[in-house]
């Protein structure tokens, strides 16, 4: 090949200078991931929302005042038992003295006051010298006192809170959920009079009833108000009212409701604003905010046993005393029907948590639910079970003669 003169440089070319390498990101091996921040700052906000409800369902108990007893309350109730059934040694305890609060079953007999956790452990064992004792609960705190006399103990899982003398008879009682309490007593000159305490022991407020002779107290959670049933006769007919009283107000205040011919004997505040009143021919349900009230009437059948809850009023109801079947009526805080199935035998007792209802009836536990409605299953109560306390949708407590039981619907 000829040389035509041009010259060609056979030196290697250097791509480097005419084109600057990218520095390569080191190799990444399996596992290593970078989470991105819109991940924490999602985490962060579903924490600060489960700590916000938490705060909101626990706020009574989170009051300053509360704050130890609380955290005390909850380290008491730790612990296993030996497991239910447990025997009841020696002592009466009545139906309506068996009630189911923070899913331990407290009970009062003849002689002392019992809170077993679901696991039968023995949290408290007190003695009282109450004859005819009723028991009131509201979250971790217990009023006892003595219907007819002047006694009362006021009660937490860790100790006598207090012990009261009053100066005249005791008629009714109640304790709101943030430790205020109140009770209606005879009164001379008036119907009865009406007293309230703030949760530290201090009195709050006096009512005295010049109309109606008081039959019942339930207080708002914040201890502010006050649910009152009153009776009296006219003409020979009876006539019960309904007082929302302001704890606050020192004037005299007008009944929200007066119905003829039904004797109201019952009242209970249960969450913000539902007020249950129990009569003999009707209850009357309330919506203490709006002050809109709801009268159900039992269409001529007699009440045997009656239990309410925020959303819930639980009936049941029998054509007559001994009748052959029983008829269990669920109805929301409108008064509106949501199930009412008819049981063979007298419902002895009935009971409601969440929307889970049990009903006692003859040999068996009846549950059901109100949302979905309908039935949810049925368990074996045994001959001689006098009441049933839910602990929760699922599980309930039994009062025997001689022993409590547990049994569930599943």
């Amino acid at each position: 090949m000829e040389d035509d003169g041009r010259r060609f440089d056979t030196a290697e070319f250097d791509l480097a200078k005419h084109y600057p390498r990218k520095k390569r990101k080191p190799p990444k091996f399996f596992g290593e991931h970078t989470v991105p921040r819109w991940v924490y700052r999602i985490a962060l906000i579903l924490l600060l929302c489960v700590a916000g409800t938490l705060g909101w369902m626990n706020r009574d108990n989170l009051a300053p005042a509360n704050v130890v007893e609380w955290v005390q309350a909850r380290v008491v109730g730790m612990g296993v038992g030996d497991g239910f059934p447990h025997t009841i040694a020696g002592t009466a305890v009545q139906p309506q003295n068996f009630l189911s609060a923070e899913k331990n079953i407290c009970f009062v007999s003849d002689t002392s006051l019992t809170v077993l956790n679901s696991t039968a452990k023995e949290l408290v064992s007190r003695q009282h010298s109450f004859s005819s004792p009723v028991l009131q609960i509201s979250g971790d705190r217990m009023l006892i006192y003595s219907l007819g006399g002047r006694g009362c103990q006021l009660e937490s899982l860790n100790h006598t809170i207090r012990k009261i003398s009053l100066k005249q008879n005791l008629i009714a009682g109640a304790i709101a959920r943030r430790g205020g309490y109140a009770f209606i007593t005879e009164a001379d000159g008036y119907r009865g009079e009406l007293t309230a305490y703030t949760s530290d022991g201090r009195e709050q407020s006096h009512y005295w009833f010049a109309d109606y002779y008081p039959t019942a107290v339930a207080l708002s959670p914040d201890g502010s108000m006050a649910a009152v049933t009153g009776v009296n006769t006219a003409n020979g007919v009876i006539k019960s009212a309904v007082y929302l009283l302001d704890l606050n107000n020192t004037k005299v205040q007008k009944p929200l409701a007066v119905y003829k011919e039904n004797m109201l004997f019952d009242i209970d505040w249960n969450g913000d604003s539902s007020v249950t009143a129990i009569g003999d021919r009707s209850a009357v349900l309330v919506d203490a905010g709006s002050r809109s009230k709801t009268e159900y009437s039992y269409g001529g059948k007699q009440l045997i046993s009656y239990s309410a809850s925020a959303d819930l009023l639980v009936l049941g109801l029998s054509a007559y005393e001994g009748a052959a079947d029983s008829d269990l009526v669920i109805l929301n805080h409108s008064g509106e029907k949501i199930l009412s199935p008819s049981l063979h035998g007298t419902i002895r007792s009935v009971s409601v948590y969440g929307s889970a209802v049990a009903a006692l009836c003859g040999s068996n536990v009846y549950f059901y639910t109100s949302s979905p409605a309908g039935p949810a299953g049925t368990c074996d109560a045994g001959g001689d079970a006098k009441a049933v306390a839910l602990r929760d949708e699922t599980s309930a407590y039994l009062l025997g003669v001689s022993e409590i039981r547990m049994v569930s619907s599943r």
